[in-house]
């Protein structure tokens, strides 16, 4: 079996991992390697091209969460890759309901600010009681008479559809059903502040920014990290020794460091199996316990785009049960809007979370756009509304390199929980051997780039503090 040797090895090119690298490089450390399972840089960002002109669109990760001392703002900003006119609106769009007629807009806006009132509330309830095992749902459930009590008897009905709707909202935030996620760790404080970005030419692009002090070979495509044997070895060598399948080839890796960006997702699945010996019980448990949410994209592309342009797209507000047998169909009802990309002119792109996002995985691209075009039609009450000429969906939940898409707390963990996922695997030294990066490392800033971009400096300053302390 083939070998070879870096002083730091990392393991995943997505945006922990080539900061980590660029950061070690920066500082001097010039032995190291990232090993890559894929083919491609980004993890779970990937911008690919699509429609007759080759757009660039994100199939993962989408949007640059805030501003000012976001430091992948910050990178963007001073690289000139923002479009300040693109900012995230999430309420923005026409609203219809389920029976083809438009949602009444005084309503839609009274409903729209309760439910940004009940957001609040459920933010500034988590401050208050930091030991509630309450869920998300749970809250909601027990509150919601009073919640819509401003609506009268005659639009109430009609008012719940439309808040049950916007619930949908932090559904996506979360990847799973509010049943799921913490009331007291909701992550909701800093939504609907309309300061999210994209970046028009991809997120690629301020991928190879971060990669700017290290050549392009220092990563190793197509290198599955099988097993991570972090034993101290009785000759005396405290060694990582990673066993890999490198295109095809069984590979052997040794380092002093390895810092560990595997998704939380593919850890929930394998740690039992990947790591020798076992992780420790409390590392394990974290892992174990931690929610993983499942989100996925639906792009349509058509000749010519059939909404009115610059509103926002198109919004759905499902009744509370089907009114027929929605069959096959039943995915889409997790669909809140059909989105349009502003630097996209024939393009709607719609977001779908939980175990239907699971599900649309196992159904041809064409037949999803097919059910969208039927739900397009119904709703918009449009039979002439044509089949979009192409279809793409993100594949996450199946994707092996990642099975799920980011980062929730669950009702029985907490924010700190999160943060103590990142604890490194010591040697009785002290030495840090096995160290862990990525969104879910990061206690205030899961789910996001610039938490995991955080999470590759922060490991990478703890090897590099580590190193200078023993002198090296």
């Amino acid at each position: 079996m083939a070998s070879q040797s870096a002083d730091v090895i990392i393991i995943g090119a997505g945006i922990a991992g080539v900061t980590a690298a660029n950061k070690l490089f920066a500082s001097g450390y010039k032995d190291v390697k990232i090993l890559e399972a894929r083919n491609r840089i980004g993890g779970r960002i990937h911008t690919v091209s699509l429609g007759p002109n080759a757009c660039s669109v994100e199939m993962g990760a989408q949007w640059i969460h805030g501003g000012g001392d976001n430091p992948v703002y910050c990178i963007a900003l001073a690289h000139d890759l923002l479009d300040h006119s693109n900012v995230h609106d999430e309420f923005a769009g026409a609203y219809y309901n389920e029976n083809g007629t438009s949602v009444d807009k005084s309503l839609l806006d009274t409903v729209t600010t309760i439910f940004k009132e009940t957001v609040e509330d459920m933010v500034d309830f988590s401050f208050s009681d930091s030991k509630s095992t309450l869920t998300c749902q749970e809250y909601l459930t027990n509150r919601m008479s009073t919640i819509l009590s401003p609506i009268s008897d005659a639009q109430k009905e009609e008012a719940a559809n439309i808040f049950r709707s916007l619930l949908n909202i932090l559904k996506e935030d979360c990847g799973d059903d509010l049943t799921n996620l913490s009331l007291r760790c909701n992550g909701f404080e800093d939504d609907f502040r309309n300061d999210d970005h994209t970046l028009p030419a991809g997120y690629e692009n301020l991928l190879r920014i971060q990669m700017s002090n290290f050549e392009p070979d220092v990563i190793r495509f197509e290198t599955e990290v099988k097993l991570i044997d972090w034993s101290e070895k009785e000759n005396g060598m405290d060694s990582v020794v990673l066993k890999c399948v490198e295109r095809g080839t069984e590979m052997t890796y040794t380092a002093n460091h390895v810092i560990s960006t595997i998704p939380l997702g593919v850890l929930k699945k394998k740690h039992k199996q990947l790591f020798s010996p076992a992780l420790p019980a409390g590392k394990a448990s974290l892992i174990e316990k931690l929610g993983f949410g499942k989100v996925n994209k639906i792009l349509l592309h058509y000749e010519e785009p059939f909404w009115t342009k610059g509103n926002g797209g198109i919004k759905l507000v499902w009744d509370q049960a089907p009114k027929c047998d929605v069959g096959e169909r039943s995915w889409a009802r997790d669909i809140f809007a059909f989105k349009e990309m502003k630097h996209i002119d024939n393009m709607l792109i719609a977001w779908i979370y939980g175990d239907s996002a699971e599900q649309i995985e196992n159904i041809d691209e064409a037949r999803v756009g097919e059910v969208c075009t039927q739900v397009l039609r119904q709703f918009l009450s449009d039979n002439t509304i044509p089949n979009p000429s192409s279809v793409r969906t993100s594949k996450w939940c199946t994707d092996p390199h990642t099975l799920g898409a980011y980062t929730f707390v669950p009702s029985d963990c907490h924010y700190d929980d999160v943060g103590r996922s990142a604890k490194p695997l010591l040697r009785s030294s002290g030495k840090p051997t096995v160290l862990f990066a990525g969104e879910a490392t990061h206690s205030d800033n899961y789910g996001s780039v610039h938490g995991a971009m955080i999470s590759g400096i922060r490991e990478a300053t703890r090897i590099t503090k580590w190193k200078t302390k023993q002198g090296y």
